[in-house]
């Protein structure tokens, strides 16, 4: 009697293990390969909309920046849409009286460029004069301001006010679009939420996307909201110290660094240094030149040292590095006004990668040293010392249980 027994094939993973692991490699590279292309795609078609996707962004910013007041608004019984148009009109009207206050001076400054420079030239000449290399060039750089001072200041102005000039009907376009694109993105927000939210099928990923949503909210809109008062503040006491100093417009430079603040790491920088050359072209000697620098860098070390720490540490855990690099790339794509939307853009993106699996290790590398650690100490916590009280206490040798 034959007995046969049916052949069992071994299963597909042990047959070819080889095949598989190319496989699975070709697909990694695949998929890395589309990624990459994908990223490129859309540099390239963010330097192409330039004029549509920096304004769009602008707007965005100011809608999150407004977002609290257009809340409280609400709260008081004002219709969505009459608080939005409140709200960014006094927010315009403010922008542009900051900025009509500013100009006048800005021209004259640049209209008195080159003897700012020859000024300079001069006050530094007896420190040059004492380097044997540089004597030469000292002697160089001074003849050629001398000779093309009166050229270039003529050349300067009638350039500024033509170039100005020029750009007067955009920017009127711009900022007229910005403003209708801001109160439309302040009445309807509650609207887009609500359909981002209904957009994924399934109920977990519209959990997920209801927790991007009110992290971004949350993290974005309230950081922008509170650095806007920090700055207010320091525009505030920019201009009291400038006055007491007895510096001349006081109120300019305390503009100038409470909205140039809003760039990390360059705009207080750029104010310091151009406070600087301004303080050493003007005053009479080289020590009173460093005063207004002085006060900025005290001002500057004290409210990023102390009250954003303070105030924004919870809201803002990027790296520094990511902030520098991601406002170097959106000046060079949408040029020097969109450098404000990096620290917003970075943080709604790192709030998204750190809700999605796959974008995870992207969020850990752009977040800053001291979240990782916070994370890291939240996943594995160190026991708790025992004490005597919660050690399990034994029976004694000699003791009878007890009966049930």
């Amino acid at each position: 009697m034959n007995i046969s027994f049916p052949h069992r094939g071994a299963p597909p993973d042990q047959r070819n293990p080889r095949r598989l692991t190319r496989v699975a490699r070709d697909l990694k590279v695949i998929r890395n390969a589309a990624v990459f292309l994908l990223v490129l795609a859309i540099i390239a078609a963010s330097i192409a909309g330039a004029e549509i996707l920096a304004p769009v962004a602008i707007a965005t910013t100011l809608a999150l920046v407004l977002a609290p007041a257009a809340h409280a608004l609400e709260k008081l019984r004002v219709p969505a849409g009459a608080a939005a148009v409140l709200t960014v009109v006094a927010a315009v009207s403010l922008i542009a009286a900051a900025v009509f206050a500013l100009t006048p001076e800005v021209t004259s400054w640049m209209m008195e460029a080159p003897q700012i420079a020859q000024s300079i030239q001069q006050k530094l000449k007896p420190i040059t004069s004492q380097i044997a290399a540089l004597e030469h060039f000292s002697d160089q750089l001074a003849t050629a301001v001398s000779t093309e001072a009166t050229v270039r200041s003529v050349s300067t102005s009638d350039g500024f006010l033509m170039s100005a000039a020029r750009s007067a009907p955009s920017v009127v376009e711009t900022t007229v679009y910005v403003t209708i694109l801001t109160i439309f993105l302040l009445a309807y927000r509650r609207h887009y939420t609500v359909q981002l939210i209904l957009m994924p099928r399934s109920f977990q990923n519209r959990l997920r996307m209801a927790r991007i949503c009110r992290d971004v909210r949350s993290r974005v809109s309230g950081y922008l909201f509170i650095l806007s008062l920090i700055n207010i503040g320091l525009a505030a006491i920019t201009t009291l110290c400038f006055s007491l100093a007895g510096i001349e417009n006081a109120y300019l430079w305390g503009i100038a660094f409470g909205v140039l603040n809003y760039i990390p790491i360059i705009g207080p920088t750029s104010v310091i240094v151009f406070a600087l050359i301004i303080g050493i072209a003007t005053a009479d000697t080289i020590a009173l030149g460093l005063i207004p620098a002085l006060i900025l860098v005290g001002l500057n070390t004290i409210e990023a040292n102390l009250v954003q720490p303070w105030l924004l540490s919870r809201r803002i855990v990027i790296s520094p590095v990511a902030i520098f690099l991601t406002i170097i790339t959106l000046v060079w794509m949408w040029g020097a006004p969109a450098a404000i939307t990096a620290v917003p853009i970075l943080i709604s993106f790192h709030t998204v990668a750190q809700h999605m699996p796959g974008l995870r290790p992207i969020a850990l590398l752009l977040a800053a040293e001291n979240d990782t650690l916070t994370r890291r100490r939240k996943r594995n916590p160190k026991p708790a010392p025992h004490t005597q009280s919660q050690k399990p206490q034994r029976p004694a040798s000699g003791s009878r249980r007890a009966r049930v």
